[in-house]
């Protein structure tokens, strides 16, 4: 015998009638015609009306019949409450609430242009202008919103709407939530599957605040572009479990901008921390991108042409935008139809009418009544607008001053005791110092006689050519008939670095070692100039001064695109031998089938960094003789404070995060830096550690930190990586 299939849910707004006709508010005397069903929820349905002067609105009508549970009323009285206090050029305007025997309604602001979800249906796919003029948008309510300490909790295409001249409005507050203290975790689980952020379905101890709705904007921006959402399936234990394992794709065969694609990753981290700020994501390079002034009504069913906006229109587009959604000012919640906030409700009291008007034995008309009243904001709190505890207030000036004293009473029993630390530190750090260089010499000789031995024995990973001989060399440009291992490089320029600060610690002048003074300068002359970090996906992406562009892929391939953009170099290790192996083709005919996907997305990032990132410098050419046996990266490590890059010509780079790079070539003995104004200066190590810090204060300070910069570098190279 068949199990009968279940019976499908109904919504509670489907049990209930349609309005009348003609809805009244019988308290302001007015009255408004109804129209067509603009859209329904589980909770309520939304109608167009049209009051008597003609003006049309929007009105979400709940049967009081659903109003029995003080679950609902307590969301209804919170809807109310804090769509009523919002004010912004971006949320849909709030403008009155009402009741009559069978329905309660809140009227709003009608946006004509229907919902994003509607223009989604219409169109498939967003262009990358338009997504980016809606989300500075939407990215304007939601800062408003934080400000004033709201979470929407419900951010998805469905939820924001568009006016007559299609500009985003926020609207349906129905799970929006007040964040009434700092810190405060909110523990409801709430939301639609597919915009859900995981620490709402999977982190209820800690709860789940702010980062929420930026985990939306996440999803927001990739359905746009790629035209469903990025967990979607049929079965919503399968979203949930994709939205805890972070499992997505994008799309390969129709591709969205490498920019957008590094963006939404960055959005979409599993750590609520981790996410960028509001202002963070508006500073992505996506934003640099083509920003139309408007968007045209014609985009509700065709595609719009932005190709006529120039890159300066595009920034002033911006600049305008930016103003228009209030980007750049706070405000204080805005007063509406005549209001003045007023304290003769304490917020105490303001707590007791709400208590009593969500109780399902009170009438409706004390809840609307308690809802309508201006949301007090207590003095004593200014950097949170919204808050409206009575006992936080009270409690917050007594707390701040026993802090102030307690805080005057350790600073000073912290600063004795940091100057006693300081001094002994001084005094340990003399005495360790001179142990770590006897040390460290020690550990010098032993390494060196190791691979001193491992040299003898002729081990090192070469990198083979596939397209010469069996038995070949390595490629030409690569230092062919010196293969050298990792350590090895690494190991003879931690030596000559090491000796050089030596001979300057004990004042004597470093000589270069004579296998390093005829060697080729041409490596000190190729290196990273832009690179594009996409590791959680596919890769690290970067262009060399030479006009090289290549991919360093997470399985560990390269791929390499030579300056004359005809041909490419893919590399790869060949088994356990730990040999490289380079096969050239030629990009119009002869890459290889299983290689396609690699190649678009090399092509990818060719395009975003030499459009953006690239520059002409005075270091940069395009060397168009350079066919084959392209300089790749052959590794790359991650640490704290910069990101170093192991090039295949037996260069090491030292990128650091602010901004400067360290290039050392020939074994260390040729010093490359590149200031944060993309100067470049290059010394011999005997020049640089030799020179005298001369000139102005300013020059000297700049030379200091360039020395302790090598420094570091010589201490990375210690470290064995």
């Amino acid at each position: 015998m068949k199990t009968p299939p279940r019976p499908k849910s109904t919504k509670l707004s489907e049990t209930c009638a349609p309005p009348p006709e003609t809805i009244r508010d019988k308290k302001r005397n007015k009255r408004y015609s109804r129209q067509n069903l603009l859209g329904e929820g589980g909770f309520a349905r939304v109608y167009q009306v049209q009051d008597e002067r003609g003006t049309l609105l929007a009105v979400k009508t709940i049967s009081k019949t659903a109003l029995q549970s003080k679950k609902n009323r307590t969301k209804l009285y919170a809807e109310i409450k804090l769509h009523k206090a919002l004010s912004h050029p971006n949320i849909v305007g709030f403008e009155e609430c009402f009741e009559d025997d069978e329905n309660v309604y809140m009227l709003m602001e009608l946006c004509k242009s229907g919902n994003m979800m509607d223009l989604l249906r219409a169109r498939k796919r967003y262009t990358a202008p338009e997504t980016r003029f809606f989300l500075v948008q939407l990215i304007g309510a939601c800062q408003y919103m934080h400000e004033h300490s709201v979470i929407h909790r419900d951010l998805k295409l469905g939820n924001l709407f568009l006016d007559e001249t299609m500009n985003v409005k926020v609207g349906d507050f129905g799970l929006a939530a007040l964040i009434e203290r700092e810190g405060e975790r909110k523990k409801t689980i709430c939301g639609t599957p597919n915009y859900i952020a995981p620490e709402v379905l999977f982190d209820t101890s800690n709860g789940h605040s702010f980062e929420v709705d930026i985990w939306s904007i996440g999803v927001i921006m990739y359905t746009l572009l790629v035209g469903k959402p990025p967990f979607q399936t049929k079965d919503v234990k399968e979203i949930y479990k994709r939205i805890k394992d972070n499992v997505y794709e994008f799309p390969v065969d129709d591709p969205i901008p490498v920019e957008a694609e590094d963006l939404i990753s960055c959005i979409l981290t599993p750590d609520p921390n981790d996410r960028p700020a509001l202002h963070e994501i508006l500073d992505h390079p996506f934003f640099s991108g083509t920003t139309p002034s408007s968007i045209p009504a014609t985009a509700r069913i065709s595609k719009p042409d932005f190709s006529g906006i120039t890159s300066a229109m595009s920034n002033q587009n911006m600049r305008r935008l930016r103003q228009q959604v209030e980007l750049d000012i706070s405000r204080p919640i805005a007063a509406k139809n005549g209001e003045e906030k007023t304290e003769s409700v304490s917020v105490a009291e303001q707590e007791r009418e709400f208590n009593k008007a969500v109780q399902p034995s009170s009438p409706i008309s004390a809840l609307l009544s308690s809802a309508r009243q201006p949301l007090i904001v207590a003095n004593s709190l200014p950097s949170q607008p919204l808050l409206r505890q009575a006992t936080t207030a009270a409690l917050a000036e007594k707390d701040r001053k026993q802090k102030l004293e307690i805080q005057a009473s350790n600073k000073k029993f912290m600063a004795n005791l940091e100057r006693e630390k300081e001094e002994q530190a001084q005094d340990r750090d003399k005495e360790r110092e001179k142990e770590h260089e006897q040390v460290a010499d020690q550990k010098l000789r032993i390494v060196s006689e190791m691979v001193n031995d491992e040299k003898h024995k002729g081990k090192g990973r070469a990198v083979m050519d596939e397209n010469n001989q069996a038995g070949a060399t390595s490629a030409p440009s690569d230092n062919a008939s010196k293969p050298k291992t990792k350590s090895n490089c690494f190991l003879e320029m931690h030596t000559n670095l090491h000796n050089a600060f030596t001979a300057r610690r004990d004042g004597k002048r470093f000589e270069i070692p004579s296998q390093y003074l005829h060697q080729d300068d041409k490596a000190s002359k190729v290196f990273i100039v832009s690179w594009l970090d996409y590791c959680n996906k596919y890769g690290m992406g970067y262009a060399l001064t030479d006009g090289t562009v290549g991919v360093y892929f997470n399985d560990s391939t390269s791929m390499v695109l030579a300056p004359n953009k005809q041909s490419v170099d893919y590399i790869a290790s060949r088994g356990k031998t730990g040999t490289a192996l380079r096969r050239n083709f030629n990009t119009d005919r002869e890459v290889p089938q299983d290689l396609d996907n690699k190649m678009k997305l090399l092509r990818h990032f060719e395009d975003y960094m030499l459009e953006r990132l690239y520059g002409a410098r005075s270091y940069t050419y395009v060397d168009e003789e350079k066919k084959k046996g392209m300089t790749f990266v052959q590794r790359y490590y991650r640490m704290k404070n910069l990101i170093v890059f192991k090039l295949s010509n037996e260069s090491v780079q030292f990128n650091f995060y602010d901004h400067t790079k360290m290039i050392l070539s020939r074994g260390g003995c040729v010093v490359t830096y590149i200031d944060r104004d993309y100067a470049l200066s290059r010394w011999s190590l005997d020049e640089i550690l030799g020179l005298e810090s001369e000139g102005n204060t300013r020059d000297k300070k700049k030379m200091d930190g360039i020395i302790v910069k090598l420094k570091y570098c010589k201490d990375v190279f210690a470290t064995g990586r």
